[in-house]
């Protein structure tokens, strides 16, 4: 199969923090661009949400559940 060269431009600190979470995942800034697209083709949409007031992230204090002791 053969491949194309994609240039982008980003941030010189969205990139590192980019690439150091990429490789704790196990995978390349390329691999993961790669993950992005064929999960946007498979969706045939973006794989999130893209809108202009997301949602506040849900927390979750497991400090206070009650595990049936």
């Amino acid at each position: 199969m053969a491949n194309s060269n994609v240039t982008i431009r980003i941030d010189d600190e969205l990139k590192k923090q980019a690439d150091e979470m990429f490789d704790e995942l196990g995978m390349s800034f390329t691999t993961a661009v790669n993950v992005f697209v064929k999960q946007a083709l498979r969706e045939g949409a973006l794989p999130f949400d893209v809108t202009l007031h997301p949602r506040k992230p849900r927390t979750y204090d497991y400090g206070t559940e009650n595990l049936g002791d």
